[in-house]
């Protein structure tokens, strides 16, 4: 039996979502409510992609595999609910296809980045806070650069480098709102690091420490020696997961 879950989480004290010895992280504080509920040793959620440390979900989806349970759907998010710390939230479980795999099924994956230019206490963990007189039109004009499918060599930890890294962008656009700031993002997939690093360089060019000029060329020429910048994990959230 094969089970989907819907995950929220504050990312802000977790060292990101993968297992890792002797860290706090999302996968392993889920693991192990869920182990103890079906009081299986070696049971293993798969997530439909890492989030790195401090970085938030709204919308992470996640699969287990377990041989049978009478449990309802219901239940078993009411439990595992029951047993997670509360910077944790299960939104959603549903049964699926054997085959459903939470990362190779999906289709596309939509992060968002936030920003504000109205320093809060309260929200320092959530947004990256920026007291610059940001340009807009500029960050307009980089996130229309993004759409289509571009090698995104150069917004990629080098250490995280694949043999092919073509990402196909279907959304990229920058939202206004009072104070706060949104970018939005939508491709078939991520390179390790790439949206923060595609924000913190975009706010380089609103600030004319980049021209838009040199941004487009970043884009365009995986070869260029590089200026990246690369924003903080805590105004980062996977917003939705497609299948």
């Amino acid at each position: 039996m094969n089970f989907k879950l819907t995950i929220k989480y504050d990312g802000s004290n977790f060292s990101g979502w993968q297992v890792q010895p002797n860290q706090r992280t999302v996968q392993n504080e889920i693991e192990v409510a869920i182990r103890e509920i079906f009081q299986i040793k070696d049971l293993k959620l798969y997530g439909s992609g890492r989030t790195d440390s401090g970085v938030h979900a709204i919308g992470q989806v996640a699969n287990f595999l377990i041989k049978s349970t009478k449990m309802g759907t219901t239940q078993i998010l009411n439990a595992i609910n029951s047993k997670i710390s509360r910077d944790i939230y299960i939104l959603n479980c549903e049964k699926v296809d054997e085959n459903f795999n939470s990362r190779f099924s999906a289709k596309n994956r939509e992060y968002i980045y936030k920003i504000s230019q109205k320093y809060s206490p309260f929200s320092r963990k959530y947004l990256w806070y920026q007291s610059y007189n940001l340009d807009i039109e500029k960050l307009e004009k980089c996130s229309e650069v993004l759409l289509g499918e571009h090698d995104f060599s150069n917004f990629c930890k080098s250490t995280s480098l694949k043999n092919e890294n073509l990402c196909n962008i279907m959304k990229s656009s920058w939202n206004f709102s009072n104070d706060e700031i949104v970018f939005e993002i939508k491709s078939n997939r991520f390179l390790h690091h790439m949206v923060r690093m595609l924000v913190g360089t975009m706010i380089e060019v609103s600030k004319n420490r980049i021209s838009e000029e040199n941004f487009y060329n970043m884009i365009h020429n995986i070869k260029m020696n590089k200026k990246v910048v690369t924003a903080p994990s805590l105004g980062l959230y996977l917003y939705k997961v497609d299948y």
